[in-house]
């Protein structure tokens, strides 16, 4: 009998649509230590804290929903401000150059959002950043390669732009949703299986 029900199992999985893979977070708790290298990033998924210390609003309301891909997600509510969340945790890097990673899923009804990385360096502050579509519905951005440049500290930026010369702008009451947020050190230009 237990081999029927295997065989039934293993044959509805083969057959039936591809599930939904999890949030980052919720097997393994608030740090992805799965993968390959590991995620740096800590509660990257939302599920570990309704208000998750590792992350903070600068403009907007932040908040996690229930609405993630899996689980939870951040979101942030764009107020007459702007809409903008970042990680609260530096990456404390070692010196020398070295390439790290930065991908994640996003959606809302913000029409386009910016991921930036901070080169935090003595006196100054260099920036790294890309524009996004936004959609309905969660889809993973292009993976963001930043080399930290000798740079000692690395900061994670997400916004809902506000300020597009095309007149795309986010609007208050608008939102920015992100998921499974997936930051490594690479040894292979950012090219490793995650």
């Amino acid at each position: 009998m237990r081999l029927s029900l295997l065989t039934l199992s293993v044959a509805l999985f083969a057959c039936g649509p591809t599930p939904v893979v999890p949030d980052a977070g919720s097997p393994l708790g608030c740090r992805d230590t799965a993968k390959t290298p590991a995620n740096l990033i800590e509660n990257g998924a939302f599920e570990c804290d309704t208000s998750p210390p590792e992350w903070s609003a600068v403009y907007g309301t932040f908040e996690t929903v229930s609405t993630g891909r899996s689980g939870r997600a951040g979101q942030i509510t764009v107020n007459p401000a702007g809409g903008r969340f970042a990680y609260s945790k530096d990456f404390a890097v070692d010196a020398g150059n070295k390439t790290f990673c930065f991908s994640a899923y996003l959606k809302g009804t913000a029409p386009f959002m910016r991921m930036r990385v901070l080169r935090v360096m003595s006196g100054s502050v260099q920036e790294v950043a890309f524009s996004e579509q936004v959609f309905s519905d969660f889809r993973k951005i292009p993976t963001l390669k930043v080399t930290n440049d000798n740079a000692p500290k690395l900061q994670l930026v997400f916004e809902a732009q506000t300020n597009r010369s095309d007149g795309m702008n986010a609007m208050p009451g608008q939102t920015l949703l992100i998921d499974d947020v997936d930051v490594w050190e690479s040894a292979a230009n950012c090219s490793e299986t995650r």
